[in-house]
C-alpha cells in the first residue's frame, strides 16, 4: 500500500499532475495533460454516474480530455447522492453496478478484467475493463471513492495501446481526490430534531407562563 502513495507523491512533485480542480464539493489534481472540455455535450448526462440504486440523485459533474479525436483519453467525474464506504461487501456490488451502467444506460458492453479495493486516505473500489467503440478497443477504469453523504465516481477511458503509459498518472491523480466537508450551516437530522424539541419546549413554557399571567390579571381587571 505504501508504494502507490510514494508513486503518487513522486508524480505530483515531478509535475505529472496538473493544477488542482475544485468543483461541486470535491477537489483533485488531474494528470497534467488533461483539460476541461466543452460542457454542452455532457450537460444533464448520467455518463459515469454509477449507482446500485438508480433512483438516487446523480449526475456527471466534470469532463476532461487530453486531446481530440479517437485517440484521446477522457476523465469523467460524477457525483452520486448517498454514502459509499468502499468496503469488501460493496466491492462486488459496485462492480455489478458498473457493468449494468455501461450496458443499460450507455448501450455498450464493458468486459471487466479485475476489481480491486484500494486503501489509503480515501479508500476506493476500482473496476478495470475493456470495451470496443467505433472499432477501437479502449481500456476503462471506473472508480468509486469512499465518502459519507454523497460520493464521487471517476471514469477514465483511453485507447488500450495508451493505457500502460497513462495508468500511473491516473492512479496518482486518484490519490489526490478529496470530497470536501459539508457546507457550514447544514445540520444533521438528529441535531435538527433536538433543536425542534428544544424550541417546542420553550414555546410550551412561554405559553404556560402567559396563561398563568392572564389568570392572575383576570380578577384584577374585573
Amino acid at each position: 500500500m505504501l508504494l502507490p502513495v510514494l508513486t503518487g507523491v513522486w508524480l505530483s512533485l515531478s509535475g505529472a499532475l496538473g493544477t488542482e480542480l475544485r468543483r461541486d464539493g470535491y477537489s483533485f489534481r488531474p494528470p497534467d495533460t488533461f483539460r476541461m472540455t466543452r460542457w454542452e455535450r455532457y450537460a444533464g448526462s448520467h455518463a459515469g454516474a454509477v449507482s446500485e440504486d438508480v433512483t438516487r440523485t446523480r449526475a456527471l459533474s466534470a469532463a476532461l480530455t487530453d486531446g481530440e479525436g479517437p485517440d484521446a483519453a477522457t476523465f469523467l467525474i460524477a457525483v452520486v447522492d448517498g454514502g459509499f464506504s468502499a468496503s469488501p461487501s460493496e466491492r462486488d456490488a459496485f462492480s455489478t453496478a458498473v457493468v449494468q451502467h455501461f450496458q443499460r444506460e450507455l448501450g455498450v458492453a464493458l468486459t471487466p478484467e479485475r476489481v480491486d479495493r484500494v486503501g489509503g486516505p480515501v479508500p476506493r473500489v476500482e473496476v478495470l475493463g475493456t470495451l470496443r467503440e467505433a472499432g477501437q478497443v479502449r481500456t476503462v477504469l471506473v472508480t468509486g471513492l469512499a465518502s459519507e453523504g454523497r460520493h464521487a465516481v471517476v471514469t477514465v477511458s483511453a485507447p488500450a495501446a495508451r493505457w500502460d503509459a497513462m495508468a500511473p498518472r491516473v492512479r496518482a491523480s486518484l490519490e489526490t481526490f478529496r470530497m470536501e466537508a459539508p457546507v457550514t450551516g447544514v445540520i444533521s437530522k438528529r441535531l435538527a430534531g433536538a433543536l425542534a424539541g428544544a424550541l417546542a419546549g420553550a414555546l410550551l413554557v412561554s405559553y404556560t407562563a402567559w396563561r398563568r399571567r392572564r389568570q392572575e390579571e383576570g380578577p384584577t381587571s374585573a
